[in-house]
């Protein structure tokens, strides 16, 4: 495995506060484009988190630790739901919490929500000291409400995806190739000199 000289990423963000909107983006594409890769070849990693992110010494990311990683489809090429509870509770999507059959990938899209949020705010996003609150936090969007009102008016195009990603409703959740062509990576580093 490479050495990862600058740890993970939920230490850098200990250490230097929440990344600038640019390297935040960096960042996200990096990470977007690895489960992409895993997406495609029907595999969710189910523990995606800062912890499982290191940092390179050229400020390139890995994605490691795929314990929990699985196979999403069947020798049929059915879906395969999973029940098992995986990963970090502040990651958890809510059918996670709500102990229902979930579709791998999608709880992977919950949890780039997060660390998207944790990148540009050093925090979490969700309390996960009352899992009941968190839920209900979830479900009513409440997250994403009081988030933007501090941000930058004119990151339409990030409020857009944080939204999108952190949809309780899976089935309106963003998916993988969504993500990866969206409008905020699509936008040009010259227009987002503002910190977040």
């Amino acid at each position: 495995m490479d050495y990862c000289r600058n740890g993970d990423l939920l230490e850098y963000i200990k250490n230097h506060g929440p990344l600038c909107e640019d390297k935040a983006k960096r960042y996200f594409r990096q990470l977007a484009s690895a489960v992409q890769y895993l997406h495609a070849l029907e595999i969710a990693h189910r523990d995606l988190k800062c912890e499982n992110i290191l940092l390179t010494i050229n400020n390139s990311i890995k994605l490691g630790d795929f314990g929990f990683a699985r196979h999403c489809i069947d020798d049929l090429g059915e879906c395969i739901l999973s029940n098992t509870f995986c990963g970090s509770a502040a990651y958890a999507a809510p059918e996670i919490l709500q102990g229902i059959s979930y579709n791998p990938k999608m709880y992977d899209m919950w949890s780039l929500g997060c660390i998207l949020y944790i990148m540009l705010t050093a925090s979490m996003p969700f309390d996960d000291t009352n899992i009941k609150r968190m839920l209900k936090s979830q479900l009513n969007r409440s997250l994403c409400i009081a988030a933007f009102k501090y941000w930058r008016k004119n990151c339409h195009h990030l409020k857009s995806l944080l939204a999108y990603l952190l949809e309780p409703n899976v089935m309106q959740r963003a998916t993988i190739d969504e993500v990866v062509n969206c409008s905020w990576l699509k936008e040009s580093s010259k227009n987002n000199k503002d910190n977040v």
